[in-house]
């Protein structure tokens, strides 16, 4: 499993993987009902540039993600994670790892909306020490953060610096491939 910062010219899989989601799962991740595959293409179209996608990938395949949004001093969160996959800590990692990118740019406040009767999100809240609010079918969940330290903002650059290392052994696999036939 990776987990990885998504590239603004890789939004066409945090697409593909939103659209896989069953019609309960669209209603889960985005609040509402009847999210249409219209809908998820202008939601992921309207992501600003400095938003952070975070993806999980197993076998080149992204089987989870997050978005984070930013509204002054407050961080909005989407979690959504392919049926298949869920239940292995997946979605909680993609959580504390927008946590922590959020709260090293500053941000005093997590935040994320989902329906009531949406038990896994409400539990990860709840496990990730969230407050939250119930009302009218909806339940709003909040996170006070800590100012940034060493500590955050080096598990991040070391993240980050697993993620290219990683690509660039690829990339070294790739070319040794072509520079000796039949190796790679």
């Amino acid at each position: 499993m990776l987990i990885r910062k998504l590239l603004i010219h890789e939004r066409p899989l945090f697409v593909a993987h939103l659209k896989r989601l069953t019609p309960s799962d669209r209603r889960f991740r985005f609040a509402q009902v009847h999210v249409s595959d219209e809908v998820i293409g202008r939601y992921v179209a309207g992501i600003h540039v400095d938003d952070l996608i975070l993806g999980c990938f197993t076998d080149e395949h992204l089987v989870g993600a997050v978005h984070v949004a930013f509204a002054g001093d407050l961080a909005e969160v989407g979690v959504s994670v392919d049926p298949d996959h869920r239940a292995q800590g997946i979605g909680a990692e993609l959580f504390q790892r927008a946590a922590r990118w959020a709260r090293n740019r500053h941000a005093e406040r997590l935040y994320t909306l989902c329906q009531t009767d949406n038990r896994a999100m409400i539990a990860l809240a709840v496990k990730l020490g969230m407050k939250i609010h119930r009302e009218s079918g909806t339940a709003e969940a909040f996170l006070v953060l800590a100012p940034p330290d060493l500590l955050t903002v080096s598990d991040e650059l070391s993240v980050g610096m697993h993620t290219v290392f990683r690509d660039w052994a690829d990339v070294m696999r790739t070319c040794r491939g072509m520079w000796l036939p039949g190796r790679s």
